[in-house]
C-alpha cells in the first residue's frame, strides 16, 4: 500500500466457540499478526474451544454477552478509531458489525472506519435468527460494507443469485487452514498399513447428516470402524442409531478436538456426509494429511476437490453410494502426494495474503461503501 502504513486490523467474531468459522477467525487474526500487523480481536464473550489457534500476542476485547450490549460496545470502539478496517466473521457478526457501524456514525458522524463482512455457510443450514437476517439483508449489507468475502464460489453464487448481494462487492477467498501442522502420510503403503479407520469431523448436528454416514458404515464389513470428532445435540440420536444398526462397537464419538492432526494420522480414509457446506475445513485438513476423501457433493467440497480430481464426490443422503466409495478408498487409498499439494493452496500464509490485499484496499479507500 504505497505512501501509507499497513492497515491496523480488527476482527470481530461472537466467540471462539467450537466451529469452522470461529477457528477461521482465530487463524486469520494470528496470520495478520504474523505478517506484522497491529491486530485486535473483538468477541462478545470469552470461550476456550478455539483459543489455542489464536496467537497470544493478539489483544482480545470482550464486548458483552447480550446482542444490544455487544453492538453498543463495538460502536464505541469504532468511534474511537480502534482500527483502520474491521472484519466480521460469520452471518451474525456481519449483521452486528454493520449495526455497530451505523450506530457509531449516528453518534459520531466523523466515524469512517470501513468494515468487511464474511459469509461461511449457506442460509439453509443452521444459521439462527441473526444469521438468516444477514442473508435477508444481504442487498443492504453488501452495499454498506467495503467488501464481502464468501469462502467459496458456490457460496458467492448463493449470496448473489439467491439473496441479491451486490455482485461487484463480493469475492471468494477460502478459509485459511494451518496445513503445516499436519502429520501427512508419506505413501500409499503407509495408509494401507493403518487400521481400517474412517474418520469424520464436525458438529453433531442435523446438517452434517452423520446418520447417513452411520448407515453407510453399517454396510461395510468389520473390522472397518468410524470415528467422528465433534460435539452437538445429535449425539444421543447418533448413539441410538449406531446401536440399532448393530455397529455401536465400531463407532466412536470422542468429542471435539481443538487440534485434530493426530486423529487424521491414525485414519486410513476421511468421510464428509454433510447436507451442505459453504467450504469444508475438514476436507482440506484431510488432504493435508494425505488421506483419501469421500465427500457428499454439497457445495464447498466440490471446489476443494476440484470436481472430484482429489477425492470422491457422492450424492447427498445416499448411504449406498457412500458405502461403495468408502470401500474403494479403504481398499486402495492412493498416493497422498497430490492431495498434500492441493491442500497447500489453502495454507494460512497464502490465504492471509489474499485477505490483507483486500483489507488494505478497503482501509485505503480503494473500495468504498455506497
Amino acid at each position: 500500500m504505497p505512501d501509507r502504513a499497513p492497515a491496523r486490523i480488527a476482527v470481530y467474531v461472537p466467540a471462539l466457540v467450537g466451529g469452522g468459522a470461529e477457528r477461521a477467525a482465530a487463524v486469520l487474526a494470528s496470520g495478520f499478526r504474523a505478517e506484522g500487523r497491529e491486530v485486535r480481536l473483538f468477541v462478545d464473550f470469552l470461550a476456550a474451544e478455539n483459543r489455542d489457534f489464536l496467537d497470544p500476542a493478539v489483544a482480545v476485547t470482550p464486548l458483552g454477552r447480550s446482542h444490544v450490549a455487544s453492538v453498543r460496545a463495538l460502536a464505541r470502539h469504532l468511534a474511537s478509531d480502534c482500527a483502520d478496517v474491521v472484519l466480521a466473521v460469520g452471518g451474525a457478526a456481519n449483521l452486528k458489525l454493520a449495526a455497530a457501524q451505523a450506530l457509531a456514525r449516528a453518534r459520531a458522524p466523523r466515524t469512517r472506519v470501513p468494515i468487511a463482512l464474511s459469509y461461511h455457510g449457506r442460509s439453509d443450514v443452521g444459521r439462527g435468527r441473526l444469521g438468516l437476517a444477514a442473508f435477508a439483508l444481504a442487498p443492504l449489507l453488501t452495499r454498506r460494507a467495503a467488501a464481502t468475502v464468501c469462502v467459496s464460489q458456490s457460496l458467492v453464487r448463493h449470496l448473489v443469485e439467491e439473496w441479491r448481494g451486490a455482485a461487484a462487492r463480493v469475492v471468494a477467498i477460502p478459509n485459511a487452514i494451518p496445513v503445516e501442522e499436519a502429520h501427512p502420510a508419506a505413501s500409499e503403503a503407509e495408509l494401507r498399513a493403518r487400521a481400517p479407520v474412517i474418520l469424520s469431523a464436525g458438529r453433531l448436528a442435523r446438517e452434517k447428516d452423520f446418520a447417513t454416514l452411520l448407515r453407510a458404515v453399517a454396510r461395510l464389513p468389520a473390522p472397518a470402524r468410524l470415528v467422528i470428532l465433534g460435539e452437538g445435540p445429535e449425539r444421543p440420536a447418533l448413539q441410538a442409531l449406531a446401536q440399532e444398526l448393530g455397529i455401536a462397537d465400531r463407532v466412536a464419538l470422542p468429542g471435539y478436538r481443538p487440534s485434530p492432526w493426530e486423529s487424521y494420522a491414525q485414519a486410513r480414509v476421511f468421510a464428509l456426509s454433510s447436507l451442505s457446506e459453504g467450504f469444508g475445513n475438514v476436507v482440506v485438513e484431510a488432504l493435508a494429511s494425505g488421506l483419501p476423501v469421500v465427500a457428499t457433493d454439497c457445495g464447498g467440497p466440490r471446489e476443494i476437490l476440484e470436481d472430484g480430481r482429489h477425492g470422491a464426490l457422492m450424492p447427498v443422503g445416499d448411504a449406498e453410494a457412500l458405502a461403495a466409495a468408502l470401500a474403494r478408498a479403504l481398499d486402495a487409498p492412493g498416493d497422498p502426494g497430490p492431495r498434500r499439494a492441493r491442500a497447500a493452496r489453502f495454507a494460512t500464509r497464502r490465504v492471509v495474503g489474499d485477505y490483507l490485499a483486500l483489507l488494505d484496499a478497503a482501509a485505503a479507500g480503494a473500495v468504498r461503501a455506497s
